[in-house]
């Protein structure tokens, strides 16, 4: 009954199987209707094709492709198909025809589900007998699968079936031997299982008993080990109990040695305490000593100080003294310079009137040269009478003057036109202001120009030339023919020679710059850049406030002499003097052989490219340096202490 019931239940299963396997087919008959491109998928426009295959419009087949691409893929291939459209609800979420669609469906499903189960129930009872006559009743564990291949093969391919049936009858032989060579396997495993556990048994059994033989002989042995350690033990607590019988007998000795240091130490003690004392003694005679020693020495740096101070104070009075002589002289030599000058010119321009005589329309002028003549005559005596008074000026002073009567060499260690800084205006500059309208009206003079730019204006104005407020002397460095002379003389007049001879020795001009509403005159010293003369130029260097370096941008030799020229300009004028590096003919582009960056690259200088030509950067440059000049000097001054309160004196000759 239970094998009946067994049956019954199998059969229903195979025929709802059954069923589905028909839905399959049909999924894949309407793929195909759909796929006719053979693509292996589906679009939303493929599935219009099922439209005769199903009662459904075109819109409603392509929500029905909506509803089935759940992943929104845009296309479905055959298993996506098949799987989703034999679990979609059979068109009772489209818009149905109405209640007449609905019954024919209902009636051909019912009529589909008797059929079926007519042709289950025959298959089922054949599928069953066929088992039985194989013996493979209970050798699957799953028939249904077998028979739904059986059921395919007797529907589509019935001359197959025969095949299918020796072959069931070959796997189900061969399932049984394997069964029974399983159950053969698995009683040698339980045997050879079985004789394991013995072994492991016998084999557990023989190792207890080695270990209770091993334990046996351990215990043994650890009893005579432990008898002959006693032994041991007792030979050697004998043996400590006579040191110990030593050690206190060498106690009684060492106590008996203690006593006699506590002794000894008591005298020395005391001992110490007289020496402490002693020492106490020495120490306070030591801080007297020491005391009277340090008032010594207080007031022997104060005699110290005060010998230095009136050395000093001396020093100073003999340097004031000797600056005021010094000044003294070079004011009169200056005078008689320009004196003996202005004399010759005179001359010169008397010799020419008796020559070449005037006519009556320049008598006015005439008379202002008379007027001159007669004044530089005043000058000259006076001049001849103060040569008296000096007879070392009058060895320096009574040499010809035929070719440069102005050219000599002056150390720059001298104050030079110290008195513009010390007085108002000068008699002498004021009188000559007269005669000489270009030199007062630039404020710069030259001792090369042999005073050959002299004119007499048609009216005489009397100015004085006041004292500046600062005085600079700035020295002009570099090789030979790098313009250096060029450059002084378009800086004090404001133009350009071409007619420039080299510098002989040495030679200096005056120019003035206004600067924050004050006077500043430059003294600017052209050395000659041969290398005869080098040794001479190393001595301008001292007690100079700047140096002008120089060189020719268009010969880069001229540049590499630089750096030799800061090494001497740094020996002999220091490190902290400012220095103006002028790279000059910065016009002549073309011929450029030096560029400006290597020039920028030296370092603690102040660098600018000028032409002496065309006047470039001429005045920018050397006013920069002034500037820098005055900035340092009223540093200069702001830390400096006054030595002496009183002004300076000087001598009536130089008022």
């Amino acid at each position: 009954m239970e094998e009946e019931e067994v049956r019954v239940n199998g059969c229903g299963r195979r025929g709802s199987e059954w069923g589905h396997i028909a839905l399959l087919d049909k999924t894949k008959e309407f793929f195909q209707t759909c796929d006719v491109e053979g693509k292996g998928f589906i679009t939303r426009t493929d599935m219009r094709r099922l439209h005769r295959e199903l009662p459904l419009s075109a819109e409603e087949l392509e929500d029905v492709f909506d509803s089935l691409d759940t992943d929104r893929a845009g296309y479905l291939t055959l298993e996506a198909f098949s799987s989703r459209f034999s679990t979609f609800p059979p068109f009772n979420k489209l818009s149905a025809p109405g209640p007449v669609l609905k019954a024919k469906e209902a009636l051909y499903q019912s009529q589909w589900e008797a059929r079926l189960s007519g042709v289950e129930d025959e298959e089922e009872r054949h599928f069953c007998m066929l088992l039985e006559s194989l013996g493979a009743s209970n050798v699957f564990e799953d028939p249904g699968e077998v028979r739904n291949l059986w059921a395919q093969l007797r529907r589509d391919e019935p001359h197959l079936l025969s095949n299918f049936e020796e072959f069931l009858a070959r796997v189900t032989y061969q399932i049984k031997e394997a069964h029974q060579e399983k159950k053969e396997m698995e009683s040698a495993l339980q045997r050879k299982t079985a004789t394991h556990d013995n072994e492991i048994r016998h084999l557990y059994e023989e190792m207890e008993a080695q270990i209770k033989n091993e334990k046996d002989r351990l215990v043994l042995q650890d009893s005579e080990r432990l008898q002959v350690r006693s032994q041991e033990l007792e030979h050697q607590l004998f043996s400590k109990e006579r040191e110990l019988e030593q050690l206190f007998q060498k106690q009684k000795r060492l106590e008996l040695q203690c006593h006699e240091l506590n002794s000894e130490r008591q005298e020395s003690h005391v001992e110490n305490v007289k020496l402490k004392t002693t020492n106490e003694e020495l120490s306070r005679a030591l801080e007297s000593s020491s005391l009277e020693l340090s008032l010594a020495q207080e007031h022997l740096a104060l005699l110290q100080e005060q010998a230095a101070r009136l050395h000093q104070e001396k020093e100073m009075e003999m340097y004031r003294i000797t600056e005021g002589l010094q000044r003294e002289k070079q004011c009169l030599m200056k005078q008689l310079d320009l004196l003996r000058e202005m004399n010759k010119h005179l001359k010169d321009e008397r010799d020419v009137f008796y020559v070449k005589p005037k006519p009556r329309r320049t008598s006015a002028k005439n008379a202002t040269n008379r007027k001159v003549m007669v004044k530089a005559r005043e000058s000259s005596s006076r001049g001849e009478s103060e040569r008296k008074m000096s007879g070392e000026e009058e060895e320096v002073l009574s040499e010809p003057t035929d070719d440069w009567p102005l050219r000599r060499v002056i150390s720059i260690e001298e104050d030079h036109l110290p008195h513009l800084l010390q007085g108002g205006p000068q008699p002498l500059l004021h009188q000559l202001s007269e005669e000489e309208d270009v030199i007062t009206s630039c404020s710069c003079f030259s001792l090369r120009n042999k005073y050959n730019t002299f004119y007499y204006p048609q009216k005489a104005k009397e100015r004085a030339v006041f004292a500046p407020d600062r005085l600079f002397k700035v020295v002009l460095v570099g090789n030979s023919s790098v313009g250096k002379t060029s450059l002084l003389r378009s800086f004090c007049e404001g133009r350009f020679h071409p007619s420039t001879t080299a510098t002989v020795g040495i030679d200096y001009s005056v120019k003035t710059l206004t600067l924050d509403n004050m006077q500043i005159a430059m003294q600017l010293w052209d050395t000659a850049g041969q290398e005869r003369f080098r040794s001479m130029t190393k001595q301008f260097f001292r007690k100079a406030d700047g140096v002008v370096l120089m060189y020719d941008v268009t010969v880069a030799e001229s540049f590499t002499a630089v750096r030799p020229w800061l090494l001497n300009v740094q020996e002999a004028a220091g490190e902290g003097i400012p220095i103006l590096l002028l790279g000059n003919k910065m016009d002549m582009t073309r011929e450029r052989e030096v560029p400006s960056k290597d020039a920028e690259q030296l370092a603690f200088v102040i660098f600018f490219e000028v032409s002496a030509y065309t006047g470039k950067n001429v005045t920018e440059s050397l006013t920069h340096l002034a500037r820098i000049l005055l900035e340092q000097e009223d540093t200069v001054r702001d830390t400096t202490v006054s030595l002496s309160a009183q002004p300076i004196k000087k001598k009536a000759c130089c008022k």
